[in-house]
């Protein structure tokens, strides 16, 4: 079984990723059932813990941990959710009023009365790159300092929600700096950064890179794109009425089922989705299957993929028959070169 370190601590590769009562709630499924799954998780051995921002879900993890006497062995990470700012303020320094030290000192303290925790082992904040030049990227180093030394908080870590480009420079002839996010990687008071990264979006590669040089721990959040990984998600599938997912749109549907098409013959249970189009079928139909089929889903391999990389994975964990697909690509070896140039071959689906 593959596992990383994170705040002093030996976690699996991969571990139970945002985990949400409301999100839950929203796609059909009922709090005894994520508590299930969480339960069979722990009990399996997955020893990392992504819990959402919601008092409920801090409670129903903290349950959990104590529960089953793991306090010892699983790492819970929290997330403090930016205040909303105060439209029309765009252009001026929006951190003081979206993180301000007073609100993230209050919600460390709820974290922690919520999870009934001593301490929380990795507190993430959602920040930009572009923000650490203003004036309150300081206070804000030094209220998440004191927090460390206060015993509140092992360790900080930065969500990054987009890739912001840097300025461009105004000589032509000078080289494209790299995005923004990059400058988190650098700042010493990070312990890790979380980001999206799976088969579809492999935008941040470089930036992955630059943190693993740092030996910053990188938490790839979305590493199944949203479940369309899963390959059950398609043109004509159904989803729950109140179903965050119920946003993609059709066009976007259709790439992904020619994407898992295509990737249908490097595992040996085609997922649904690829069959859905006219188009994902001909590609389906045209498909070679190598001579070792190395995965059995394409959740799976997907997970695997993102493991090798070096990283994290955290997906999102509802039901309870999800865990197999955990277990399997954590206990795999690296995927082989040959499958891995497959992979790198298709035309990848940004943001589906």
């Amino acid at each position: 079984m593959r596992t990383r370190s994170i705040v002093g601590s030996t976690v699996t590769a991969i571990g139970c990723g945002d985990v949400s009562l409301g999100i839950a709630a929203s796609r059909g499924v009922d709090r005894r059932e994520l508590e299930r799954a969480l339960h069979e998780a722990l009990t399996l051995g997955i020893s990392l813990i992504d819990v959402h921002d919601e008092d409920d879900s801090e409670r129903l993890v903290g349950d959990a941990v104590r529960t089953l006497r793991l306090r010892d062995r699983a790492v819970v990470t929290t997330r403090i959710t930016a205040r909303t700012s105060t439209p029309g303020f765009e252009v001026r320094d929006v951190l003081h009023e979206k993180l301000p030290a007073a609100y993230v000192q209050e919600r460390v303290e709820s974290s922690l009365r919520m999870t009934r925790l001593d301490v929380i082992p990795l507190a993430q904040l959602p920040v930009r790159g572009s923000w650490i030049a203003t004036r309150g990227w300081s206070e804000l180093r030094a209220t998440c300092e004191r927090l460390v030394s206060e015993g509140k908080v092992l360790g900080w870590g930065a969500i990054v929600e987009e890739l912001e480009p840097a300025p461009r420079p105004r000589d032509p002839e000078e080289p494209i700096p790299p995005p923004a996010a990059h400058g988190l990687a650098h700042e010493p008071w990070l312990t890790a950064l979380q980001l999206t990264y799976n088969l579809c979006d492999r935008r941040a590669d470089s930036l992955i890179s630059l943190a693993l040089e740092r030996k910053l721990v990188v938490l790839a959040r979305r590493p199944l794109a949203g479940g369309t990984l899963a390959g059950a998600i398609g043109p004509g599938g159904r989803l729950t009425p109140r179903d965050d997912r119920n946003d993609i749109d059709p066009d976007t549907l259709d790439r992904i089922a020619l994407h898992i098409a295509r990737l249908a013959p490097l595992v040996r249970t085609t997922p649904p989705a690829a069959g859905s189009t006219a188009d994902s079928r001909a590609i389906l139909d045209r498909g070679k299957r190598p001579d070792n089929v190395e995965a059995t889903t394409l959740a799976e391999l997907a997970l695997r993929y993102v493991v090798d990389r070096g990283v994290i994975a955290l997906p999102r964990l509802h039901r309870h028959e999800h865990i197999p697909s955990l277990w399997m690509a954590m206990s795999a070896p690296p995927l082989s070169a040959d499958v891995v140039l497959r992979i790198l071959d298709e035309k990848s689906v940004e943001k589906s």
